[in-house]
């Protein structure tokens, strides 16, 4: 058996005490929402640099900078 010590049982306070529990309401989804708004303009900006549809000065996108 292991030692008890107080750094655990805190830690096994914060951790299990929602286990098992739904929150009524939106909870976390507008911030996830957020956050795949901002990763699908990244990627769409990712997108137009590569299609050479958003031209960056200085910035090429062939393989004749890569060595």
């Amino acid at each position: 058996m292991g030692q008890k010590t107080a750094l655990g049982s805190l830690l096994k306070s914060i951790g299990n005490s929602g286990q098992g529990k739904v929150v009524a309401g939106w909870g976390a989804v507008p911030v996830m929402a957020f956050v795949g708004v901002l990763l699908l303009v990244f990627l769409v900006i990712l997108l137009q640099i590569y299609n050479q549809s958003l031209l960056l000065q200085g910035f090429s996108v062939d393989w004749n900078g890569v060595n």
